[in-house]
């Protein structure tokens, strides 16, 4: 029994601590996970609009997450994503020591941020929730302002948990780092389910707060599988933090663009129809979807590999071109079935308890005008991280900075006339100015051009494809109404969902063989294996 007890913890830490060669290997393994982290979070959405409706309690729940989210992306996304990973790989290159010492610096430096940032955050909660909500009354600000306190300690937790999965995901363990979203999200179910009927919405906060502290936990046992011991060394001033900082601070003011471009949807939606800031948010998260799985699986799997290959243009460009047809081989279908299911998708995940038929509407129209765009949002991950492996940080920042005031713009004269789907229409465009941007300033400065024949001619191949899929999709989604089934029904949708997908998806397949397209063969080699 002991025998089979250590061979048993043996197995769970060799498959925890898995590390993939290649960046296909990678983002399958980061994409089953997103699969899971996604069903997860579809359910606790649907928790939320089973219990809630779009009501104002949702939207204050909504509105308190933005300054946590906020606090949390800008200090540390920003460090994650723009420095730790090329500068931590190359202290590797040199020594596990230095690494490490590396490391410890980075943590305690942002520890100590992280808890300013908190503190301060705390303190001035009742003004900052007055400044992105001031359509709510006073006592709905009142709240935001105390979820928000609450909600403060989840960007302490995240931010030194993902400078843990930076570090892992150099060493190309993207399985353990994958887990984390998903205890995540069983946090904050823990909190709708358990935790509000004992202590109302304050519940919710306290989910997403234990939510965070599962994220950080899982992490720990695989960092010290590595022989990471941490020291604490608060040096602002060393030249290492200085690097990370140079790197850092675009990057930090591009998502802080992107950040402050989510707070004026808030402020914005906050004085429109009530509900429409759960309803925005209900859609973003359901496009969010497809690009976890399908697009931020291949960039964040391609990130350490590209950063490796900066100094070698011709496989950089090669590499990245790769992923992009890769990416587009998922994300192209997935937009028009998102587009053609989009009532299917919302009767199933959100059409119950006090979400009413005209709140079902709005996310369904708010979903197909996303779809529109997954396409531009699932490329931009890969594009900005391409300019992160180039150590330029820069160029992305002012391409983001565009797009978002050129979204806030169009999203206060659209919203003037179709309200929360015209701050949807704003945000997609805005995606497609953001990738459009991208694309020039790697070519122009980079000379990485993304536009070759045989990129063009694999995007010609998958569209065709798409629009087949797109029309056997409507004639199995519409089975079910042709037999005289009752379509308002959850289990219609249910069955209309899965016969328009499997038809669809299967003709898109079928066709790809049948023209002999090269993509289909990257099914075969990887599935096959």
């Amino acid at each position: 029994m002991v025998d089979k007890m250590i061979y048993a913890k043996y197995m769970i830490s060799k498959i925890l601590n898995h590390q993939s060669k290649t960046i296909t290997k990678g983002a399958f393994i980061i994409a089953i996970f997103y699969i899971i982290n996604g069903a997860m979070a579809l359910l606790r959405n649907g928790l939320l609009a089973g219990k809630f409706g779009a009501e104002r309690n949702l939207d204050i729940y909504y509105a308190a997450f933005r300054i946590p989210d906020f606090l949390y992306a800008i200090l540390i996304a920003g460090a994650l994503s723009a420095a730790l990973i090329p500068l931590f790989i190359e202290k590797l290159n040199i020594s596990k020591e230095k690494a490490w010492e590396f490391s410890s610096k980075v943590l305690s430096v942002f520890t100590l941020i992280l808890l300013l940032g908190a503190i301060i955050t705390i303190i001035f909660a009742p003004f900052l929730a007055k400044l992105i909500a001031p359509g709510f009354s006073l006592a709905h600000q009142k709240m935001v302002a105390h979820l928000t306190r609450i909600m403060m300690i989840q960007p302490i937790l995240l931010g030194l948990s993902n400078i843990v999965v930076g570090i892992l995901q150099s060493f190309k363990r993207f399985l353990i780092t994958s887990l984390s979203p998903i205890l995540y999200n069983l946090g904050i179910i823990t909190g709708i389910i358990f935790l509000y009927p004992l202590l109302g919405i304050s519940g919710l906060a306290v989910g997403v707060v234990l939510g965070a502290v599962f994220h950080f936990a899982i992490q720990l046992p695989s960092l010290k599988g590595l022989d990471f011991k941490f020291r604490f060394l608060p040096k602002f001033k060393d030249k290492d933090i200085k690097e990370v900082f140079k790197l850092m601070i675009p990057r930090v003011a591009g998502l802080m663009s992107v950040h402050i471009n989510f707070l004026a949807i808030t402020i914005i939606a906050s004085s429109l129809a009530v509900g429409s800031l759960a309803i925005f948010n209900f859609a973003n998260d359901l496009q969010s979807l497809p690009q976890n799985i399908f697009a931020i699986s291949f960039a964040i799997a391609s990130f350490p590999i590209l950063a490796g290959l900066s100094k070698n243009k011709e496989e950089f460009n090669n590499e990245i071109q790769k992923t992009i047809k890769n990416i587009l081989f998922f994300i192209i279908p997935v937009s028009f079935l998102f587009f053609f299911l989009k009532n299917e998708i919302i009767g199933i995940t959100l059409n119950y308890g006090r979400f009413d038929f005209g709140d079902v509407f709005l996310v369904s129209k708010a979903v197909g005008i996303f779809s529109l765009s997954l396409v531009a949002q699932g490329l931009l991950p890969l594009l900005i991280r391409a300019f992160f492996a180039l150590k330029n940080s820069i160029q992305p920042f002012l391409a983001g900075l565009i797009a978002n005031l050129f979204n806030i713009i169009l999203g206060i004269i659209l919203s003037k006339k179709f309200g929360i789907l015209g701050l949807v229409s704003a945000f997609a465009i805005s995606s497609w100015l953001n990738l459009v941007a991208l694309i020039i300033l790697l070519y122009f400065k980079k000379g990485i051009n993304l536009l070759k024949i045989s990129l063009l001619k694999s995007v010609g191949r998958i569209l065709l494809s798409s629009v087949f899929l797109g029309a056997f999709c409507l004639i199995g989604k519409n089975i079910p109404i042709w037999l005289g089934l009752d379509a308002s029904s959850w289990a219609i949708n249910f069955i209309s969902l899965i016969a328009g997908g499997v038809l669809g998806v299967g003709i898109y397949i079928v066709f790809l063989i049948l023209i002999s397209a090269p993509e289909i063969y990257f099914l075969k080699k990887y599935f096959g294996k």
